[in-house]
């Protein structure tokens, strides 16, 4: 029986496409999450409203959560209408000017021997005080800002907000309930996600950082995605005879999912 040349010729192809692809190394490893971040309160309050439920995506910066923020939010406004008043800033102004003008009129008088030196000396002291004021309103003005900065800053302690991009993983709290010393939410970084695996001995010195790496996930099924060697660890565990490497692995539509099973194709045969 006569074979076909063009038959010959594709078995050929596909044993060969075959035999390279057994010779790549593969290593089982697991996909996870980059950051699992468990947020709690900086304050010991109660929790106001949740502004976000259990799986919805969250970007870096978003408000997640409000705490009681009654007194906090007085006390912004107390210190803002003194922060914006002028008033006092202008009386010890206007009382300066005063002086000056008498000082004015004292130093005239004095020339003519129309006033003795003490009230000369009164109205030069009168200004020089006026000018004490007018400093001391300045700087209770300064510090009347500072004070608002810090109310602002204690009312912006009321808001949780998100540290990464991600999604929400678990709520622990509702409102009104005490959320002194407990963690309120759980977020997770799915962008990249990470990939660890436990390589044998014989790999330390072919896998190195940097190294491109084809990882086929268990879900979603029979696909590969390109992943890239961060971290090699540098110490072998001489009671299993293995070494850590933790790869990148690009997930910008959010396709894939963390906390399944993988497995890792490198470019060079197994040693």
């Amino acid at each position: 029986m006569k074979i076909s040349p063009i038959i010959l010729c594709i078995s050929v192809a596909l044993t060969s496409v075959t035999v390279f692809a057994d010779e790549r190394a593969r290593l089982d490893c697991l996909v996870r999450p980059e950051k699992i971040i468990e947020l709690s309160s900086p304050v010991d309050t109660t929790l106001k409203a949740l502004l976000v439920e259990s799986g919805d995506e969250v970007k870096i910066g978003q408000p997640l959560v409000r705490l009681e923020d009654a007194v906090e939010y007085a006390k912004v406004e107390l210190h803002k209408r003194k922060a914006l008043s002028w008033s006092e800033v202008e009386n010890r102004r206007v009382q300066l000017e005063y002086a000056r003008r008498n000082l004015e009129r004292m130093d005239d008088l004095f020339k003519q021997n129309s006033v003795s030196q003490f009230e000369r000396d009164k109205a030069q002291t009168e200004v020089s005080l006026a000018e004490i004021e007018l400093i001391r309103a300045k700087e209770q003005k300064n510090l009347a800002r500072l004070n608002l900065l810090q109310a602002e800053a204690e009312l912006d302690l009321r808001t949780i907000k998100s540290p990464i991009d991600g999604i929400v993983v678990d709520v622990y709290a509702e409102p009104g309930e005490s959320v002194a010393e407990r963690t309120i939410m759980k977020l997770a970084q799915l962008d990249p996600l990470r990939v660890e695996l436990i390589a044998p001995t014989e790999y330390f010195g072919m896998i190195e950082k940097g190294m491109p790496v084809e990882i086929q996930p268990e879900l979603p099924a029979d696909r590969f995605f390109p992943a890239e060697v961060s971290v090699v660890d540098q110490l072998i565990d001489p009671a299993s005879g293995t070494f850590t490497v933790r790869m990148a692995l690009p997930n910008p539509g959010d396709e894939l999912i963390g906390g399944v099973n993988c497995v890792a194709y490198f470019d060079f045969p197994p040693p």
